[in-house]
């Protein structure tokens, strides 16, 4: 388990990652810049998208990360796919920017040199997307992942079959779950298929009262820990 991650999460009471793709307004990194102050205690990881990155700059992203980075865990979702040598720079530029952990994806099966203190690495296994190629090939991808230095698995949350496949094979793995909300996994299901933290974009960041959809979800997902 990545220490400051299970940190946050235990403080918080809070098993949620905040997706930040999309945004409201004409100015993303001030809103998300007040979204995250009033939303802090509620989450316990933000993930920072590609169109984020696209839209802030790699300086804005910067600023974001190091004005949160001692209250929230920063996971960077920029589709790292290519050889080993490009991704290698690119985790080591993400580290210097302040990010906590990132997800790579493994079908270029080229990170066979993942550094050993560096950020948490999640090797992405299932998309939620209903047709995904990268599913058809889960039991490969689970594979490969079985040879590397990651700290853990992207799981679709809209997929628990997935979730329980991952953690029948990886009992140890952080099980980290896309979907919850808009793209139709319900709050804390992913948690209930053995998943560790469920990312949450849309229905929080894009809804007129951000911190009462975040209260409902934390609140399923801390009746689901109970019961466990």
């Amino acid at each position: 388990m990545p220490e400051k991650l299970e940190h946050i999460s235990k403080l918080k009471g809070s098993w949620v990652i905040l997706a930040l793709d999309y945004a409201r307004g004409n100015s993303p990194l001030a809103y998300w810049s007040e979204l995250l102050h009033r939303t802090t205690g509620l989450v316990a990881g933000v993930k920072v998208g590609l169109p984020a990155l696209l839209r802030a700059g790699p300086t804005g992203i910067s600023e974001l990360v190091q004005s949160f980075g001692d209250e929230l865990y920063f996971l960077a979702d920029f589709k790292l796919a290519d050889i080993g040598d490009v991704v290698l720079e690119e985790l080591s530029i993400l580290e210097e920017m302040g990010f906590d952990g990132a997800i790579v994806h493994l079908f270029p099966r080229c990170l066979d040199r993942l550094p050993l203190n560096a950020l948490d690495v999640y090797g992405l296994v299932s998309m939620t997307c209903p047709r995904s190629l990268v599913d058809e090939h889960m039991g490969e991808l689970l594979d490969y992942a079985s040879t590397l230095r990651l700290k853990g698995l992207v799981v679709a949350a809209t997929k628990p079959d997935a979730i329980r496949r991952a953690r029948e094979r990886f009992r140890h793995a952080v099980i980290l779950s896309p979907g919850v909300g808009v793209q139709g996994a319900p709050p804390a299901s992913a948690l209930s298929a053995g998943a560790d933290y469920e990312i949450v974009g849309r229905s929080v960041v894009l809804s007129e009262d951000p911190v009462r959809e975040l209260t409902r979800i934390v609140e399923a997902q801390r009746a689901v820990k109970h019961e466990g």
